[in-house]
């Protein structure tokens, strides 16, 4: 899945910060919109006793390709489910449940939100922590955010070792709801010479900081760090939204 072909820093750098976390949790690991595995299976070769949940059927085909090719030892600590962050009911409550990388921004409204916060809470150990990780607006978004022109997102190699790009054009913007609309184009560099260009349409809602606090108190959290990179980098120097919350 061309997916897992992003070789940006962003698309690595929160594994560790993961990984550690849910070493200290000490308990069973819940992710939503757990997707490929991009961060699933690390866990679960780290040990971690680990459930992934998404709402992709692709996503989860290809997850499923990835953990067919594990040893069974690590396939032994992995379980994934398909379910809608929304509305899912486990039969296990969690030490620590995560939605990583801009996959709560998929959720179009407060309704929805708070539906998959209200789930995340009733999963959730009483003394468990839940970690959640939205991109952090630099400026108030207006109409300057939209930009026509594609613009180079990456560029990786495929296994077959065949050159893939991505580029992105920001279509559009809904400041009333906050959503923003962009479309993907990805092209794959044939080794005859040959390009195949793929798009994909997706909208994102973004958050501001009391946006996201506000759900978060209201679902029943308290939010005991707040982090603006994986590294520990306080919330309002880093480019990122990193909560990490507790049942209030």
């Amino acid at each position: 899945m061309l997916y897992d072909c992003d070789n940006r820093r962003i698309f690595s750098a929160d594994i560790p910060f993961y990984r550690e976390r849910a070493k200290k949790s000490g308990g069973h690991v819940l992710e939503l919109a757990c997707g490929t595995g991009r961060i699933t299976i690390p866990l679960a070769e780290a040990g971690i006793n680990i459930q992934g949940l998404d709402y992709s059927e692709s996503m989860l085909e290809v997850l499923e390709e990835k953990v067919r090719k594990q040893p069974q030892i690590i396939r032994s600590y992995l379980r994934f489910v398909h379910g809608d962050m929304r509305d899912f009911a486990l039969p296990d409550t969690f030490k620590l449940i995560f939605i990583a990388f801009r996959s709560f921004q998929s959720l179009k409204t407060d309704e929805e939100a708070q539906k998959c916060l209200a789930c995340v809470h009733k999963h959730m150990e009483d003394d468990g922590e839940f970690m959640i990780n939205v991109f952090k607006p630099l400026k108030e978004m207006g109409d300057w955010w939209v930009n026509h022109q594609e613009q180079l997102d990456f560029q990786s190699t495929l296994e077959t070792g065949e050159k893939v790009t991505r580029h992105s054009i920001r279509r559009a913007i809904d400041t009333e709801r906050r959503l923003l609309y962009t479309d993907y184009i990805y092209r794959i560099y044939h080794h005859d010479g040959s390009v195949e260009a793929l798009k994909d349409r997706i909208r994102l809602r973004y958050f501001y900081g009391d946006d996201l606090r506000g759900l978060l108190q209201n679902a029943g959290f308290k939010i005991a760090e707040e982090y603006g990179w994986y590294d520990g980098t306080p919330v309002d120097e880093g480019s990122e939204f990193i909560f990490v919350c507790q049942k209030a």
